[in-house]
């Protein structure tokens, strides 16, 4: 009876021990520091992240706060490029956070807000910190085919004609770049490699003298055109020996009388009528008359010269040569260029 008395008595002990303990370990849960989720889900060891010695925000645990670093970092690290250094003025590190259980519960961002916390603040005036990166970044670019150029006596000057089209041809640029939390600050080209190379262009360049415009003849008893009436007629007595043609126009190889002063008039961009007509240009009186006028007669025109003399294609006899102007009767003189 006394040894089940003892017996029981050593399990009533026991139980409320283990009662005590219970009550404890509720009484220490209840008390321990904890942070929270915006939800109300508590965090009871959360890690912070820090740059220098500045608490930049809370995440739950170790791994996430690896994580957000490692996805800032990258995202202002520029696609493709090769990195040279990464530098930042504070430095990041990772640790548990020592909560206290006097203060209200701090606030834990998760993964995707942290790191967008952290990239807004950094694109503001004061940025949590600085991340300047160091990189080389290359492209393939297109670069102009050269052009080329060759002479061309069948093309007027000023004008030009391709003869063979180009190919442009791209290269890979490097490109060394400084960015500072995203930001470029210095882009330079320090290595350029032709992929494929460019092929010219090759154009025609005119090297023929562009004709004088042409004036036509005015019957409205104006001067034709205007210009050196002297010079005119230095000009038609330099082919004086030539021959004369009926119905030709060539200043060398035969012209008549009307051919002849078309033409050399047309050398001059004065377009007279090929069929002479005592009523083209200013009329003048012989004795105003001066050279590079024209002097009619009957069925015959003649450029004057000055001193009493013309020039013209006479006769299939005489050819192109100088007579005076008073061979035969004068039915009008008229000027064509003053």
């Amino acid at each position: 009876m006394i040894s089940t008395i003892k017996h029981y008595k050593k399990i009533l002990i026991a139980a409320l021990i283990v009662i005590l303990a219970i009550a404890v370990l509720v009484v220490l849960e209840f008390n321990r520091p904890y942070a929270v989720y915006a939800d109300g889900t508590k965090v009871e060891a959360p890690y912070v992240i820090k740059a220098g010695d500045n608490e930049l925000l809370l995440v739950k645990d170790a791994e996430t706060a690896e994580a957000v670093v490692k996805a800032v970092i990258s995202e202002y690290t520029p696609e493709g490029a090769q990195i040279n250094y990464i530098a930042v003025d504070k430095k990041l590190s990772v640790e548990e956070k020592n909560l206290s259980k006097d203060e209200e519960p701090p606030m834990v961002l998760k993964k995707k807000e942290a790191i967008e916390y952290v990239l807004q603040k950094n694109s503001s005036e004061e940025p949590l910190f600085s991340v300047t990166i160091n990189s080389d970044l290359g492209s393939l670019q297109d670069y102009e085919a050269p052009t080329t150029y060759e002479e061309s006596v069948d093309l007027y000057k000023g004008d030009t004609k391709v003869k063979a089209a180009g190919n442009n041809g791209n290269q890979v640029v490097t490109n060394q770049v400084v960015s500072v939390n995203g930001t470029v600050l210095q882009n330079e080209v320090i290595d350029t490699a032709v992929v494929k190379e460019a092929v010219s262009s090759v154009v025609y360049k005119g090297t023929k003298d562009k004709p004088k415009d042409t004036v036509y003849a005015d019957y409205s008893g104006k001067v034709i055109g205007s210009g050196n009436g002297a010079t005119i007629a230095a000009f038609a007595l330099q082919f004086c020996g030539n021959p004369y043609k009926y119905g030709g126009t060539s200043l060398t190889n035969g012209a008549d009388c009307s051919g002849f002063v078309y033409s050399v008039f047309r050398s001059f961009g004065i377009n007279v009528p090929r069929v002479q007509s005592s009523s083209i240009g200013k009329g003048v009186s012989y004795s105003e008359a001066r050279a590079g006028d024209l002097v009619f007669y009957p069925g015959h025109v003649a450029i004057y010269i000055g001193g009493g003399k013309i020039v013209h294609a006479s006769t299939p006899a005489t050819g192109i040569c100088v007579y005076n102007a008073r061979y035969n009767t004068i039915l009008a003189v008229r000027r064509i260029v003053e």
